[in-house]
């Protein structure tokens, strides 16, 4: 298998739910670990050549009050290898993208209304296009549109190696089992997604089945997890 810097992405926020959320798959193993960030206040992803802070610093950056797209801009204007960094994500109020003169052909990305889409070392522009159309079209919560675009871009053509990994992680004032996971290495990263988010789902209803038959009465904040970031 050839590991090599590549993948596609979207980051999206629901303004009516105050919930913010990232999807990608890549080439290369545990893209979770790295690409995506969520908070109250932006999701972002950073890809091609990957550098964490970019990510980690944009959202935390965005929680201080300030906008993503000044963040992003002082993140890049501070790095000196911005050339091969993909960068894009959404704020309370904007939106930003950044694909770098060296990131690996094709690369690009779409910007649109509470979303933006990034990819790179893809086939063409039809991976971005469909993962922006499906997420524009999907219907259900963020996990669920966000799985969507993942399987439309993945349909188009998808990373040009094919993909190892993929990850959705997704805040929400009312955080749920499915606002974080990851498929860190499969054959078909995308389909497996789809399978755990719908696994997650059913988790959650069996473990409250579950803890019915264990206690007569119990306080339902036992049951409020809440989710790791």
């Amino acid at each position: 298998m050839r590991h090599a810097p590549g993948t596609f992405s979207i980051a999206a926020r629901d303004p009516t739910t105050n919930t913010y959320g990232a999807a990608v798959t890549t080439g290369t193993v545990a893209v979770g670990a790295t690409c995506p960030y969520v908070s109250a206040n932006a999701a972002a992803v950073t890809q091609s050549y990957t550098k964490t802070e970019h990510g980690r610093d944009a959202v935390s950056r965005a929680d201080a009050g300030e906008s993503l797209d000044d963040a992003f801009d002082d993140l890049l204007a501070a790095d000196e290898y911005a050339a091969y960094r993909q960068v894009h994500g959404v704020g309370r109020d904007s939106e930003f993208t950044f694909t770098g003169d060296e990131c690996v052909e094709w690369a690009g990305h779409r910007v649109g209304d509470d979303y933006t889409v990034a990819g790179n070392m893809l086939p063409g522009s039809d991976v971005v296009e469909a993962t922006a159309d499906a997420y524009e079209s999907a219907e259900g919560d963020m996990a669920e549109r966000l799985v969507s675009a993942l399987e439309a871009g993945e349909a188009a053509g998808g990373d040009d190696r094919g993909e190892m990994s993929a990850a959705i992680l997704v805040h929400a004032p009312d955080p749920e089992f499915y606002h974080n996971l990851r498929v860190d290495l499969s054959d078909d990263p995308v389909g497996d997604l789809r399978s755990l988010l719908t696994e997650a789902r059913r988790a959650k209803e069996k473990i409250r089945s579950e803890t019915d038959d264990l206690f007569e009465t119990y306080p339902d904040e036992i049951l409020d997890f809440g989710v790791k970031y």
